[in-house]
């Protein structure tokens, strides 16, 4: 891991206050691409008793930021869509993978994908940054 990448890790893992409210863990960092993963606690569910969709999109948008954001210059949401696949009951674990497809100057395109303990697809989302000519570290 880059110093760069160490140093954005720890800003987000400092700064984010929805990756503590959640209990997110950061579970891999590199150019381009992140995985974070949280488990869904009954205070996550709607009133079906399944997990809200805010809660996965909530999970997928700090992949995004941290992958979108890892090669140094702040990077924010320009737009995203989601997809809901499978519900989610409390108790499961679940992990956004983000992989970025396209960097540019000032623009990224992201593709995010949920899945749940047994590696089912939750939810997948197509996101896209604005990159500013400032850093994040």
């Amino acid at each position: 891991m880059s110093e760069t990448v160490k140093k954005i890790k720890e800003k987000i893992e400092n700064y984010d206050m929805l990756l503590k409210l959640f209990n997110m863990k950061i579970e891999k960092l590199n150019p381009g691409y992140s995985e974070v993963s949280m488990v869904i606690k009954e205070n996550h569910t709607n009133a079906a008793g399944v997990c809200h969709g805010g809660v996965i999109f909530s999970l997928a948008d700090v992949a995004f930021a941290l992958a979108s954001n890892s090669h140094g210059n702040i990077a924010l949401a320009m737009d995203v869509s989601i997809s809901f696949i499978k519900t989610v009951k409390p108790g499961t674990e679940i992990r956004a993978i983000c992989i970025e497809k396209h960097k540019g100057k000032s623009t990224g395109q992201y593709i995010i994908e949920v899945k749940d303990d047994k590696n089912r697809l939750v939810s997948i989302l197509k996101a896209t940054a604005f990159r500013f000519d400032n850093t994040l570290v």
